[in-house]
C-alpha cells in the first residue's frame, strides 16, 4: 500500500503509533465502515423482554446466513442446540465488541487526519481485534480456506481479486507490526 512501509511502533511507555498515508486511511475506514454495517444487520430490534434486552440475551439463536458474518460470529459448539443456546447468552456482546472496534479504528483515523495515530494499550488492542475482524471478512471473500495462497500471488493484474488480496496481505503486515510494538512492550520491562 505505502512506498516506505512503517507499521505500528512503541511510542513512549505504553503508547503505540502509525502513520497513513491518504488510501490507507480511506481503505481502513472503508473496510471499518463494512464491518460496521454488517454486524448491524444482525442488532435485535425487537427484543420483547426488556431484561433480556438490558444484559445482551439476543432473539438470534440460529447462525447467520451470510458467510462473512458467520466467520465473524461463529457457533461455539458443534452441537446445534449448545450452539444455539450459547449463541442467545453471547452473541450480543460479541457482535457490540466487534463493532467497537472498527469504530475505534474509523474514529481514530478520521480524528487523526494526516496525522500519525497514538494508541494507549487498550487502543491499541481495539485495533488488533477490529484488524483481525477485517482480515477473516476478506479471508472468507478470498476463501482463502479453499485457495492456495499461491494462486491467489499468481492473479492477473487485471483481476479484481489482486487488490483484494494485496489488501489483505497488508493488513496482515500492519497486523504483525502492532502485535510486534506490543511484544516490545512486554520485552523491555
Amino acid at each position: 500500500m505505502a512506498d516506505q512501509p512503517n507499521g505500528f511502533k512503541r511510542h513512549g511507555e505504553n503508547e503505540y503509533q502509525a502513520k497513513f498515508s491518504e488510501s490507507e486511511r480511506e481503505v481502513l475506514i472503508n473496510l471499518s465502515e463494512q464491518i460496521i454495517e454488517l454486524l448491524a444487520e444482525r442488532i435485535d430490534h425487537a427484543n420483547d423482554d426488556p431484561l433480556a434486552a438490558m444484559v445482551g440475551i439476543t432473539v438470534h439463536d440460529a447462525p447467520p446466513e451470510d458467510e462473512v458474518l458467520l466467520r465473524l460470529l461463529p457457533n461455539a459448539y458443534a452441537d446445534e442446540a449448545a450452539a444455539s443456546e450459547f449463541r442467545r447468552y453471547t452473541e450480543s456482546t460479541l457482535r457490540d465488541k466487534k463493532r467497537a472496534h472498527s469504530m475505534a479504528i474509523r474514529s481514530n483515523l478520521i480524528n487523526a487526519g494526516d496525522q500519525p495515530i497514538d494508541l494507549d494499550h487498550e487502543g491499541a488492542n481495539a485495533w488488533l481485534g477490529g484488524l483481525n475482524d477485517i482480515r477473516l471478512a476478506l479471508g472468507v471473500r478470498l476463501r482463502i480456506e479453499d485457495t492456495q495462497q499461491e494462486h491467489l500471488e499468481l492473479l492477473k493484474p487485471d483481476d479484481p481479486l489482486r487488490a483484494v488480496y494485496a489488501v489483505y496481505t497488508w493488513l496482515g503486515w500492519l497486523q504483525e507490526s502492532l502485535i510486534q510494538a506490543l511484544m516490545d512492550d512486554v520485552t523491555e520491562r
